[in-house]
């Protein structure tokens, strides 16, 4: 593991920069000290690869959502396989949009900032918006499970089809927004995750890159620099819920640290 410390100072706004270390159990909390966000190991995760037959049977259902749904619908997926799990998937479909005033009215009354432009003069470009499904905000339990897939195994059989669907409804309070901002084919990617659990990202033990905590207007917010590019992430915690929304701001080079920052700042001043 690579150790740095370092120290930097801007108009009184960023505050005392602490440690810069390689990855490894990276985690964000929210105000009550939950830790709402983790990046783990492949062994601290107990992952195991799935077969190439895992992957084919997946594949078909991303497949099929993007041939059969709408966007901003999902559904659960049975897809006819000789493995013997009754594997469901759930998938969605996205919703595009290409006018910041239209996401605006879309995001009304859910605690997100949605900005016309930021810093450097990247314009609002587009949009895409998956509210969850809410078979991951209640999972099925196991008796559920096997029901509906015996149920849809069933539907597949019928209709001579490889697969079979069932609508989901969607949560009305947990989503994602990942939207892009351009400026001269140079672009700047924002995305907003709306959550009451602990999101974890599963990374290689080989990744090693720069990571900085800074206060930027009172707030925590982590900074990495990734060699290609840079990012900034802190947690924003929804007003009465218990609930959080993660912000990401990603951009590749030549963008510099106090650039990703100055628009930090924008969605902070909200």
């Amino acid at each position: 593991m690579k150790f740095k410390v370092g120290v930097l100072a801007a108009a009184g706004m960023l505050l005392t920069v602490s440690t810069a270390f390689a990855a490894t159990n990276f985690t964000l909390t929210d105000k009550e000290g939950r830790v709402v966000f983790e990046e783990i190991t492949p062994e601290q995760a107990n992952y195991t690869p799935p077969t190439m037959e895992e992957m084919k049977r997946k594949g078909k259902s991303f497949d099929y959502a993007d041939q059969l749904l709408k966007e901003g619908t999902a559904a659960i997926f049975y897809i006819v396989s000789d493995l013997p799990d009754m594997k469901l998937y759930t998938q969605d479909k996205s919703l595009h949009v290409t006018d910041s005033a239209a996401l605006r009215a879309k995001m009304e009354g859910q605690y997100v900032t949605i900005l016309d432009s930021l810093n450097g003069g990247y314009a609002f470009k587009d949009a895409a918006v998956t509210f969850t499904p809410m078979t991951y905000v209640n999972p099925l339990s196991p008796e559920e499970k096997a029901a509906l897939a015996e149920k849809l195994k069933k539907q597949a059989e019928e209709s001579k089809q490889d697969y079979a669907m069932q609508p989901v409804e969607l949560s009305k309070d947990h989503w994602q927004i990942n939207s892009t901002y351009t400026q001269n084919g140079k672009d700047v990617r924002v995305s907003m995750l709306r959550t009451s659990g602990k999101e974890t990202l599963i990374f290689s033990e080989d990744t090693d890159f720069q990571r900085e905590k800074l206060v930027v207007n009172g707030v925590d917010i982590w900074y990495t620099d990734f060699g290609a590019g840079k990012n900034v992430m802190w947690i924003y915690d929804v007003p009465g819920t218990g609930q959080t929304i993660r912000y990401h701001i990603e951009t590749g080079n030549p963008v510099s640290k106090e650039e990703l920052i100055e628009m930090a700042k924008a969605y902070l001043q909200q």
